[in-house]
């Protein structure tokens, strides 16, 4: 009996934490429950906004400080992450938009971001936002499938659209059309194009997708160590210190994995562009 509410418990805390905070914006009231397109997720878009915001700010206070002589530590490595960001840039890119490098900057920063919200400890926001008469929240934006790919179709659909400014209509429908079999294979041709045009999103979003949600389930499973089930003060205390030491450990990876994401996204994000402005 014990070991079936332990069971039932540890099940109950692992649903609770993969649970988004929904608002079904045909009814307008938030539910749990929900399903469908009009079902936004808005714990994710809260988070997300904000940790936008912090972007902003963070690199607006740095150019509102900065200053031609000698840079403070703040200036000193805002303009080690642009000149980072920028060499990958100039090795990945090799076209004249100048919004190439600034996109990049955005689009790694702000996922690293939302990467790094796994940092934190599993109950600590939820437990804040339980207070304040929030049932449900989670606090990874990455880790939901909407905004993985709603920032890879965004990507893309930028990609896209530049392609027509850099090859005009005639380079883009040649594409589509007569590569790689000619014009007496142009159904294969577009077939084949559309294939891999499809592609790109939906590899880029899952991929960011699946690793921050591997890693979200690996932090919510350390965490039952702490469940108030535990038996006796001593198991608890135990359960306690166990989370600690595992945490910490897939903390220290997990800030590699968190990196090289944000990393990936941004890279990718680069070449998308590249190969939108090359010509065949």
């Amino acid at each position: 009996m014990a070991a079936e509410e332990s069971t039932h418990g540890t099940s109950e805390y692992i649903l609770h934490h993969l649970t988004n905070l929904k608002l079904d914006l045909a009814t307008g009231r938030i539910d749990s429950e929900a399903t469908g397109f009009w079902v936004m997720h808005l714990d994710s878009m809260v988070l997300s906004v904000l940790l936008a915001l912090v972007f902003v700010l963070m690199f607006r206070s740095a150019a509102r400080r900065a200053t031609s002589g000698v840079p403070g530590k703040w200036q000193a490595f805002i303009e080690l992450c642009i000149t980072f960001v920028d060499g990958q840039v100039k090795d990945a890119y090799h076209h004249g938009a100048k919004f190439v490098a600034p996109m990049a900057l955005a689009v790694g920063f702000w996922v690293f971001f939302m990467n790094f919200m796994d940092m934190l400890p599993v109950d600590i926001l939820p437990v804040l936002a339980h207070g304040a008469g929030v049932e449900y929240l989670r606090v990874v934006p990455s880790t939901d499938p909407n905004i993985a790919l709603g920032l890879s179709l965004t990507v893309f659909l930028i990609a896209f659209g530049y392609s027509f400014v850099a090859k005009g209509f005639r380079g883009v429908a040649g594409e589509f059309l007569f590569h790689p079999f000619g014009k007496w294979m142009m159904p294969v041709n577009f077939l084949l194009k559309l294939v891999e045009e499809l592609a790109k999103p939906i590899s880029l979003g899952l991929r960011l997708f699946g690793n921050m949600y591997a890693g979200e389930m690996i932090f919510i499973l350390l965490a039952t160590f702490t469940l108030s089930y535990t038996v006796g003060s001593l198991g608890a205390n135990l359960g306690f210190l166990t989370q600690v030491i595992l945490a910490t450990g897939w903390t220290i990876f997990h800030i590699l994995i968190i990196s090289l994401q944000a990393f990936i996204f941004m890279t990718l994000t680069v070449v998308y562009m590249a190969m939108a402005a090359d010509h065949h």
